[in-house]
């Protein structure tokens, strides 16, 4: 009667032991579930905090570019300025300032001078206008205009 008592015994333990293993397996896998989820949500956070990171880096680019073209077509009218200082026939240049080119044309008439100054740096381009005229030996900015 033993032997039969403890052969039930071994088998209701085997059978026990079996549901708990499967049960261990199911939590196992709820586990690995969550966990992978879990990844994947951070895997999107993270590149989307690269991309808005990508997209601000190229912006501050751009824009600083921008600044630069104006800046330099800004010096181009100031040049021009300084150049017919010495010489009142002046016609214009191209100048190569670091990594950007001004382009600077003179055209007079009689109230003075119209002065277009384009400049590029990198892609940004910025074209400005300017009417100058002399006034008490100072040159005179009576017009001036942004072109796009």
């Amino acid at each position: 009667m033993d032997d039969k008592h403890s052969r039930t015994s071994r088998s209701r333990n085997s059978s026990l032991a079996r549901e708990d293993q499967s049960q261990g397996q199911l939590e196992l896998g709820y586990i690995t579930l969550l966990v992978l989820v879990l990844f994947a949500v951070l895997s999107a956070y993270g590149l989307e905090m690269y991309v808005k990171a990508h997209s601000e880096n190229k912006i501050a680019r751009l824009e600083a570019g921008s600044r630069q073209a104006f800046y330099a077509a800004e010096g181009g009218i100031e040049w021009v300025k300084m150049k017919l200082q010495e010489d009142p026939d002046y016609t214009g240049e191209t100048v190569q300032i670091g990594k950007g080119t001004v382009n600077v044309s003179v055209l007079a008439h009689e109230k003075g001078y119209t002065v277009t100054s384009f400049a590029q740096y990198g892609f940004a381009k910025c074209r400005l206008k300017v009417e100058l005229a002399k006034v008490q030996d100072q040159w005179v900015i009576t017009k001036y205009q942004e072109i796009y």
